[in-house]
């Protein structure tokens, strides 16, 4: 009977959840992400092999085990896995869609876990469209996609409160790197930015709109 079960049950399973896993961790490998194929892979099938387990105990000892307590146990610990490829760098945050999509690899896996196959391979390629196109939708809007910018500003020095309120007002990542004095009674403020497209033109428009005369100049 057990023998049965492996075979014609958990072993279709578990076949489904590695290749799920795998699918969605290529296109993350793909990409250069901190978490590639394996890890996505083990994740899904030791998801899977988790709610079989849950369910086999509840199957065995009837009204003394309950599987939604080692499914519980899984979210948690999986949050703990996508905790660590979560990043704080230079004012902003990278590895929220790795550990989004280690999150839902999970979730994958004990829907394959409990028998949903069918949604669970449509949920996969989901994943995968939403991985693959968004991102593109995304960097295209100007949304994403950041780049190191240096803007170089000459201006009087009654000036320069202006040029520290626009920065506040934006919300973008910018630092003033340097001051520094030039001839004519003016200074050059160079601001140190990583902005997207987006963020770039916004920036820039606010920076036109100083007052006196001034020198903008973009590397």
């Amino acid at each position: 009977m057990l023998e049965d079960l492996f075979l014609f049950d958990y072993l279709p399973k578990i076949l489904l959840a590695i290749f799920c896993g795998s699918l969605i961790g290529l296109e993350r490998e793909l990409k250069e992400k901190p978490a590639g194929m394996r890890t996505y892979m083990l994740i899904c099938t030791g998801a899977t092999l988790f709610t079989i387990v849950g369910l086999h105990f509840t199957e065995q000892w009837e009204g003394e085990a309950d599987p939604l307590r080692v499914a519980a146990q899984i979210v948690t610990g999986v949050g703990f896995l996508g905790a660590g490829t979560i990043i704080f760098a230079r004012g902003y945050i990278k590895g929220l869609t790795s550990a989004a999509a280690i999150w839902m690899s999970a979730a994958v896996g004990m829907a394959i876990g409990i028998g949903l196959l069918v949604l669970s391979v449509v949920i996969t390629l989901v994943i995968i469209l939403a991985l693959m196109l968004l991102g593109k939708v995304e960097f295209s809007l100007g949304l994403k996609g950041r780049k190191t910018y240096t803007f170089s500003i000459e201006l009087h020095p009654d000036s320069l409160a202006s040029v520290q309120e626009i920065i506040k007002k934006a919300g973008t990542r910018c630092q003033i790197e340097e001051i520094s004095g030039v001839e004519d009674n003016r200074v050059r403020v160079n601001l140190h930015c990583e902005l997207t497209r987006n963020e770039k033109a916004r920036l820039n428009r606010a920076l036109s709109k100083l007052p006196g005369d001034f020198k903008i100049r973009i590397e």
